[in-house]
């Protein structure tokens, strides 16, 4: 069954489909074998048909329902009222008294909430196997990583059991996943959602993100969910992505990291494959000039080996202490190891991130997007198991930026590798420019469908 946005509110307008029949649907997937590892908890099976048959008979109110009937996921380190959020550490679970105001809008929109999805522990890591909960199996090939840490929400997307999945994403964790499991990766600049209910990461500029099959259907969901919530202290009142911008009449500019900056850890099929990616934009009339990536790439050493890692220590810390036995423990050390860090490196690294961003004015003056390979080379699990730190590392060489630097990214797929994996692009801009990214995303998948 096709339970992409789009297509379900086709269905049922046309009374093909019911909200409790995809329901029912959904619910008789969630065991089979393609779900191994995706889900750390569901929801009673009875709420959840309750829920789809109360919309069977609000049909007549689905221009009022903008997300009318989809059914979602929420990865397992935001908060769902009644339900358990674990952040893929069990020791650390808690019964939610409330629900995240990203999701209790989804729900008052008519979505349909179906369970918590698995992630790499306390959302550190890029690679999607750093949890008690199992490996969520890559839906193209078993051996790869699904990428992390939403690795269970874009999973759910890509094997059907999700019409659009909530993520996280501090340095990269909603894209990554995207290019591995072949799905679109929408992450709004940092402020677009609350963050209110949920287990930080680095909470001064994390983000709930999205995942669906089509670039187009993302955005959709993200019109209908980003506003400004006053009990936020991170939630800014002018945040400008709520003020829609079309893209420009004049064709789009474009740039991309010049080739001796571009990374593929010794991948020639990926680095093919994205030079493909650059000759497709190219014959859509979308101009790509090399750029100096280097100003992007200065700050990346601060989410894992610089003060940034330690505002995942203010999070979980305090628990880390009072039980030496529980975490993953590459998670564990990298969470403890942050302590080394002082208030000054974290004033210097603050004083960094602010002159980058001053120096990349005239940059996004000049450009209207970035395009990155969304990871370098595709990682296996064996790979990962023989080096952790440095695979995860190499996954967000094109991520790790964007959020301190308040960008706006979506990732989508561009090509298959001969293992089977996809591999992706992301399309990166300032806030305010999420409705370009997407139009810039949805003309080059379009592209990328041609032969």
């Amino acid at each position: 069954m096709d339970i992409s946005p789009r297509h379900l509110r086709a269905a049922y307008r046309g009374g093909v489909l019911k909200p409790s029949d995809v329901a029912a649907h959904v619910l008789s997937r969630l065991n089979a074998d393609d779900q191994s590892g995706v889900w750390i908890s569901t929801a009673k099976p009875e709420s959840v048909i309750a829920a789809a048959r109360a919309l069977d008979a609000r049909i007549d109110e689905i221009d009022a329902l903008p997300l009318y009937g989809l059914v979602f996921s929420v990865k397992d380190c935001i908060d769902v009222a009644g339900e358990q959020t674990t952040s893929a550490c069990p020791e650390f679970a808690y019964v939610a008294k409330d629900t995240s105001p990203v999701v209790a809008d989804a729900i008052a929109a008519g979505a349909i909430y179906v369970g918590k999805t698995n992630m790499d522990q306390f959302a550190t890591g890029l690679v999607g196997v750093r949890s008690p909960y199992g490996i969520a199996r890559n839906p193209h090939n078993p051996d790869y990583i699904p990428g992390g840490s939403s690795s269970g929400a874009a999973v759910s997307v890509a094997t059907g059991t999700s019409s659009f999945a909530f993520g996280t994403d501090t340095g990269g964790s909603g894209r990554v996943p995207a290019s591995y499991c072949g799905v679109t990766g929408f992450k709004p600049a940092p402020g677009a959602f609350s963050q209110r209910g949920m287990v930080y990461a680095c909470r001064s500029f994390d983000t709930i993100s999205l995942y669906t099959q089509q670039p187009d259907d993302a955005y959709d969901v993200y019109r209908v969910l980003a506003r400004h919530d006053p009990e936020d202290c991170f939630s800014p009142i002018d945040y400008a992505g709520w003020t829609e911008q079309a893209s420009p009449a004049r064709p789009l500019k474009i740039a991309t990291p010049r080739l001796d900056q571009l990374k593929f850890f010794g991948n020639a099929e990926t680095e093919r494959l994205f030079g493909d990616a650059l000759h497709r934009l190219r014959r859509l009339d979308l101009p790509v000039a090399p750029v100096d990536f280097s100003p992007f790439t200065s700050i990346n050493d601060l989410m894992f080996f610089g003060p940034f890692l330690a505002e995942r220590d203010v999070s979980v810390g305090a628990f880390l202490d009072a039980n030496p036995d529980a975490g993953v423990r590459i998670v564990r050390d990298l969470v403890i190891g942050s302590r080394k860090f002082t208030a000054a490196d974290t004033y210097r690294a603050l004083y960094e991130v602010k002159d980058v961003q001053r120096s990349l004015r005239a940059f996004w003056e000049r450009h209207d997007a970035l395009v990155v390979p969304t990871v370098g080379t595709i990682l296996s699990i064996a790979d990962v198991a023989r080096d952790p730190l440095t695979a995860n590392f190499n996954n967000g060489y094109y991520t790790n930026y964007a959020n301190p630097l308040g960008l706006a990214a979506i990732a989508v797929p561009n090509a298959v590798t001969g293992a089977g994996v996809p591999y992706g692009v992301t399309f990166l801009a300032p806030a305010g420019r999420e409705r370009l990214l997407t139009d810039l995303a949805c003309a080059f998948t379009g592209a990328a469908a041609q032969p």
